[in-house]
Order: structure tokens, then C-alpha cells, then sequence
């Protein structure tokens, strides 16, 4: 993905199998471990596990500002790839994405990407919005680095 005043990401090289990592980043217990941001999740309604359509809730805090915001299942590609929106049925949603690429039968590169059309839109997006994509960005290196730690020997 081309950076962009919206979108970024950042990738990194992990030594674990595709399917791990898939289970890794699937599990909102273990999730949120890897962001700055995020501090829980929670499955709404009925749900208990990952697939396209599942909503759930990531409690958030960056400094002194918390929130929180739900989130819906869009792709749930077992050792391939895990994304979701936030808010479901927005028109400015924000997909955040997960791209697992095997590169050996235990090493995977992993993308987090971010797509926030509501970046471009001040009149739209609650808060502040300058910097907010580099904080983004930053956020994704950060996470990809948590959760290439998270396998390192």
C-alpha cells in the first residue's frame, strides 16, 4: 500500500509458522497485547471467536484520551490474512489489516496496514487529526515489532 494522508502500515519478518501468527493476531485476548494503543477487546453478542462478520469491542487510550469502538470481521483467512472495520456500516470506516505471507515452513512476513478516509475529512472525524495518520503509522511499527518479539526465541 502506498502511503498516502490516509493509509499506512508496516511490515515485519516473524519466526513462526503463517498459521501461528494467524491464531496470535485472532486472539483478543493476546491482541492486545501487541498495540500502544489498544488495552482490550471484548466479543460482542454471541460471538466467540473470528469469522467475517463477527463484531467486537477494542477499549483504546493514546495518552490521556480513552474510547472505545467496535469493530466488525471483514476477512478471516486462516494463516493468510485478518481484517475488520471501525465503526461497522460507516461510510468513513477504518479498515485496519493483518496480510500473513509464508516464507518458510516456520517464518511468515506480516503487513499491518491501515486504510482511515475519515483522516482527510476534519469536518467528519472527532478530536484532533494532525499527526494522527503518523501516530497510526508509528502504532503499526510498534505492533509489528511487539508481535515479532512475541516469537522470538
Amino acid at each position: 500500500m502506498e502511503p498516502s494522508a490516509t493509509n499506512g502500515s508496516a511490515t515485519v519478518d516473524v519466526n513462526a509458522s503463517a498459521a501461528d501468527v494467524y491464531t496470535f493476531l485472532t486472539d483478543l485476548e493476546r491482541l492486545p497485547t501487541l498495540s500502544p494503543e489498544n488495552e482490550r477487546c471484548e466479543f460482542l453478542g454471541d460471538a466467540t471467536s473470528i469469522a467475517v462478520g463477527t463484531r467486537f469491542r477494542g477499549h483504546n487510550r493514546a495518552k490521556d484520551y480513552t474510547w472505545h469502538a467496535d469493530c466488525e470481521v471483514t476477512v478471516a483467512d486462516p494463516g493468510r490474512g485478518f481484517s475488520y472495520e471501525v465503526p461497522p456500516a460507516f461510510e468513513h470506516t477504518t479498515t485496519w489489516s493483518y496480510t500473513i505471507e509464508p516464507t518458510g515452513p516456520s517464518s511468515c512476513r506480516v503487513t499491518e496496514s491501515f486504510d482511515a478516509p475519515m483522516l482527510a475529512l476534519p469536518d467528519v472525524y472527532p478530536g484532533k487529526i494532525e499527526g494522527r495518520r503518523d501516530n497510526l503509522e508509528r502504532g503499526c511499527q510498534i505492533t509489528m515489532q511487539n508481535l515479532q518479539s512475541a516469537f522470538t526465541d
